[in-house]
């Protein structure tokens, strides 16, 4: 019995046996875990640590349908041990560690790959970025020593480098705006991506990219919330789109169209549409960046007065303009409505010295590709010539001209003939040059003036269809009458007809 007892209590599960010996062994887990690290921390270089991190969660994000924001803990803590060692051993600070090792890491992966980068590349970058984060969140990473750092490069880094920075809320692309060398950075990068000739591959990340950029710019510098906070900021987001627009109104003068400036000048005009709005560009904010746009280009270089308007702009039509230009005043046409267009219009030009090129060209776009042109811009001369004899107002009375006769040369299924606009406006008795003889000689002087410019066709319309005046006045007309046909005698044209007072 007593034998069959101790059979019995040596009869125990094995489970417990193991149990048993896991108590019984020695206490041993932490100093070796320790002297794990050591070896480890002893050996370990932190550049090849940052490499297998950022590699790994590469690896993850390949895998995972919803990879982590950040990577594990062991990469973290390991990484992060491993930069505190090596300062320590330096005795420097951690961030500067951290910034001189990540700048040589940003520096392998994308020093030797094109603007847009390859799919690996960018997938590795990503992985990288996700160990910054955790960085910076235990104050490991300064971001304005890492931008001092970056942008000494030279060509770096790239833009699309810094659209990842900004997204991965490292380094956002307004503190790299407010540094002394944002802006020329940023303008050298937006033409080099521009000018790409992109891929069915590539042209999805080219356009987010750039897309993204114009965002930021237009958002801080139009938007009326962002100015009033932070006005230098604003200045310089202004300063970056308008030295854009200046490359591309020099790329048209030029008239490269084979180049890869021309190239560049068109992607970044199929930029200027609504896709631009969005959380960070609000309707009224791109409303206003377009129409900074639209006065920006017809102010500059104002090299021609009016009368070479008057000369010329015969060769400024819709069909001669150059197309580049073209597709911006259609991106404008279409964005703006086009009261305001033309309102805009008249301000600018009443405000500004301009040219006269730009202006007629882009009337010429704007009554080509809006149906409502017509009704629309017959309002406006209607109100600038009211203005006109108002007040006297020469340069209202030329502009109306010039206008008008722009519109006209596009055709009557855009516009009305210029002698059917001249025979409105002025044939009948109650046209505003009828209401006294002051405003009958302003509009007389006025015609005189032109003689010598004007080309024989509006000679002719105003020798065949002379404006209204009262039969007492009528020696003024007759005046005016005999100078065109002495100067259509000068150029060997004639009327067609015999002038009589009849025609008056």
């Amino acid at each position: 019995m007593a034998l069959s007892c101790s059979l019995g209590s040596q009869k125990r599960p094995v489970s417990s046996l193991f149990a048993g010996r896991l108590v019984k062994r020695p206490k041993c887990g932490p100093s070796v875990q320790e002297a794990a690290l050591r070896l480890l921390q002893q050996n370990q270089n932190v550049d090849d640590l940052l490499t297998e991190v950022s590699l790994q969660d590469c690896l993850v994000s390949t895998v995972s349908s919803d990879p982590p924001l950040v990577p594990s803990a062991v990469s973290a803590s390991l990484l992060l041990g491993e930069l505190k060692r090596e300062a320590e051993r330096r005795r420097v600070p951690v961030t500067t560690v951290t910034v001189s090792v990540l700048v040589q890491r940003l520096k392998e992966l994308t020093d030797a790959t094109p603007e847009i980068l390859r799919p690996t590349t960018r997938g590795q970058l990503c992985g990288l970025l996700q160990s910054c984060q955790e960085l910076l969140s235990q104050g490991a990473l300064c971001p304005d020593l890492l931008w001092n750092q970056l942008h000494r490069e030279e060509k770096f880094p790239k833009l699309e480098v810094v659209f990842h920075l900004h997204s991965y809320n490292i380094i956002s692309l307004q503190h790299i705006l407010e540094s002394q060398a944002g802006r020329p950075w940023l303008v050298s990068q937006l033409k080099a991506l521009c000018s790409l000739s992109p891929t069915d591959e590539t042209r999805p990340v080219q356009q987010r990219v750039l897309t993204w950029a114009l965002q930021v710019l237009v958002g801080a510098g139009f938007d009326v919330d962002q100015v009033s906070t932070n006005k230098k900021l604003s200045v310089f987001c202004c300063s970056v789109l308008d030295l854009l627009l200046l490359w591309f109104l020099e790329t048209v003068e030029k008239n490269e169209s084979p180049s890869s400036a021309a190239t560049g000048a068109q992607t970044w005009i199929e930029l200027l549409d609504s896709s631009l709005c969005g959380s960070l560009v609000s309707a009224e904010a791109f409303q206003r960046f377009l129409t900074h746009c639209l006065r920006t280009t017809l102010t500059h270089q104002p090299r021609l007065t009016v009368s070479s308007a008057i000369s010329l702009q015969s060769d400024w039509t819709f069909a001669k303009t150059c197309p580049l230009l073209t597709r911006l005043f259609r991106q404008l046409t279409v964005a703006l409505e086009l009261k305001k267009l033309f309102s805009d219009l008249q301000q600018i030009l009443s405000t500004h010295e301009v040219n006269w090129r730009l202006v007629l060209g882009f009337l010429s776009t704007a009554v080509v590709y809006s149906s409502s042109a017509h009704a629309t811009l017959s309002e406006v001369l209607d109100a600038m010539l009211r203005a006109a004899f108002q007040s006297y107002d020469l340069e209202s009375l030329i502009t109306a001209f010039v206008l008008a006769r722009q519109a006209a040369l596009e055709g009557p299924a855009v516009f009305s003939s210029y002698s059917h606009w001249f025979k409105r406006c002025f044939g009948g008795s109650s046209s505003p040059h009828a209401a006294s003889k002051k405003a009958l000689v302003f509009l007389l002087k006025f015609l005189s003036d032109l003689v010598p410019f004007e080309p024989p066709q509006y000679l002719k319309v105003h020798i065949l269809h002379p404006p209204f005046v009262l039969t007492k006045h009528r020696s003024l007309l007759l005046e005016y009458v005999s100078l065109a046909k002495t100067r259509l005698a000068d150029l060997k044209r004639t009327t067609g007809v015999s002038f009589s007072t009849d025609v008056i």
